[in-house]
């Protein structure tokens, strides 16, 4: 889902820090809750972390020094939260390298040069494999979305419920995400209109057809009178860096 990038908050070039580093492929954007939106620029896809991973970021991001970002970040705690604290910005640290958003000058464990390139070509390979299956869901979910608004609303309604009756759990904020930045990518290619009705109805087709559950919401907005479909994530709006602000928004109704 490769979309193009919301404005950095940081340069596209290489940041090469002491100890860390940050490719030229990750872009990163301030969320509206207070997290921050990471985009790996060489699939798609995007990431959310909140607030207190969003700090351990932006230390990094400065000094490239992992525990000097977070004894900074642990003075904001109380003293007995620091180890929690340290426990966390490891567990961040390495998600971060094995998605390749981070890179670190001292590897993990030790490997035979000769495996190296080997392991980084079955990488590709497969992140190349997953990227195509994302995008034919996507556009699977779009042209769904798309049948089902020719319908009376009455039996979309029905047959959105009866899509998400089938999903085992709830899609988490960037499996939501995710979803909803693959579909707007597809949706480029589509000759006819595709706004916020389209678009938050194919990601929750998408979502429902990988089992993953979230609410699509209609909702009205006063002076002047707007309307506006989205998707929300326990009760929490999906946004992508480039959507506007809903704080004006109220719901009207939710599937």
């Amino acid at each position: 889902m490769a979309l193009t990038p919301p404005t950095p908050s940081t340069s596209r070039r290489e940041l090469t820090m002491a100890g860390l580093h940050i490719p030229e492929h990750v872009h990163e954007s301030s969320a509206p809750h207070g997290g921050t939106v990471l985009l790996d620029a060489r699939n798609g896809q995007w990431y959310a972390m909140n607030g207190t991973a969003r700090a351990l970021w932006s230390e990094w991001r400065l000094n490239g020094d992992f525990d000097a970002g977070v004894r900074t970040v642990a003075a904001r705690f109380p003293p007995a939260l620091g180890e929690r604290v340290r426990a966390d910005a490891g567990q961040l640290a390495d998600v971060l390298v094995r998605r390749g958003l981070v890179t670190t000058a001292t590897p993990h464990s030790e490997q035979r040069p000769t495996e190296a390139p080997r392991t980084a070509r079955a990488d590709r390979r497969a992140s190349s494999v997953t990227a195509r299956h994302d995008r034919a869901a996507a556009a699977v979910g779009l042209l769904v979305a798309l049948c089902l608004l020719r319908l009376p609303f009455g039996v979309t309604v029905r047959a959105v419920r009866a899509f998400k009756s089938r999903c085992p759990r709830p899609a988490t904020a960037v499996e939501a995400a995710q979803a909803l930045a693959l579909v707007r990518r597809v949706a480029r290619l589509h000759p006819g209109r595709v706004a916020c009705l389209e678009l938050s109805l194919a990601a929750t087709v998408r979502l429902a057809l990988a089992g993953l559950d979230v609410e699509w919401c209609l909702g009205s907005a006063d002076d002047p009178y707007r309307f506006h479909a989205w998707i929300e994530e326990s009760g929490h709006p999906v946004i992508l860096p480039s959507d506007g602000d809903l704080t004006n928004f109220r719901k009207v109704f939710t599937v």
